[in-house]
């Protein structure tokens, strides 16, 4: 680095230290409760939220907050979020790419202001009440570890049948890479939309280390309901889970079968021909 933005770059790190030192440090109002979560609407991308609800009687201003966790990389968000006494207010931010690992132990540093005050800075957790960041990170350690195992191509899905009758195959192949010894495939699984099929590889144990041949799979799904509203209102039926069993992912970890658009189409196109819709 060119010594002039040495020195810049150090100070701008002494500025923000400064700065940061001529903030008062106080613990969080009581009334104040932090947590993660992420909707339903958001689950086929990477938006979550920060959710402060404030029932302190007093209006707060969040400035800034810092997000950190074993589980990801440091989140960091500005702006000027006014939340009313007894009102809470949803933070949004794009989560990183989570790592293998345990709990989300989510750590919040706030930097805001009561009723129009000075800056305080607060440190706080934030809690997982539902799971779905934890669930979010063990998606991304799960694709990435059977990533690191195997090549994985989707190819087209065929139905065969008609009717209450038809079932959609889905060929899906892993080719090992070598690179891992570990890691086995666990199965697909079911949607809101869609259940697999008695001869679908929903509970397998499949191989692929070093040596192990390619997984040549037939995903096989049927309608799991039939009622119009099922489709027209759906946001997850589409994303089917893949296991994957390896030493350092968790218990029945999965990510989504990536699928494409025009296999995506295929799927409610099969929806509406199987039950009837059209």
């Amino acid at each position: 680095m060119h010594p002039g933005r040495i020195v810049a770059a150090l100070s701008l790190v002494a500025g923000l230290s400064a700065c940061s030192d001529s903030i008062a440090q106080t613990q969080l109002p009581n009334g104040v409760s932090v947590h993660l979560d992420q909707s339903r609407i958001q689950r086929q991308g990477r938006e979550v939220f920060l959710r402060v609800e404030n029932d302190t009687r007093h209006d707060i201003t969040i400035e800034r907050f810092v997000l950190t966790s074993p589980r990801l990389e440091d989140v960091a968000w500005s702006g000027a979020e006014e939340i009313g006494s007894t009102y809470e207010t949803d933070l949004e931010f794009t989560m990183p790419v989570g790592r293998c690992g345990a709990d989300i132990d989510a750590t919040v540093r706030f930097t805001y202001r009561v009723d129009g005050g000075e800056l305080q800075e607060s440190t706080t957790t934030a809690d997982d009440r539902y799971g779905n960041a934890a669930a979010f990170a063990d998606r991304d350690c799960a694709e990435i570890t059977l990533e690191d195992a195997a090549d994985v191509v989707v190819g087209e899905p065929t139905v065969s049948g008609t009717g209450r009758a038809s079932v959609l195959r889905l060929p899906v192949t892993m080719t090992p890479t070598g690179d891992r010894s570990d890691v086995r495939f666990g199965g697909f699984g079911s949607t809101v939309l869609f259940r697999q099929t008695a001869d679908s590889p929903a509970d397998v144990d499949v191989p692929l280390g070093p040596g192990d041949p390619p997984a040549r799979l037939d995903m096989q799904v049927v309608p799991a309901r039939c009622d119009p509203h099922a489709l027209a209102e759906d946001k997850v039926g589409r994303l089917f889970p893949v296991t994957v069993l390896a030493d350092d992912v968790g218990t029945d970890a999965s990510y989504f079968l990536p699928l494409t658009r025009d296999q995506k189409l295929a799927f409610f196109d099969f929806f509406r021909s199987s039950c009837g819709l059209e």
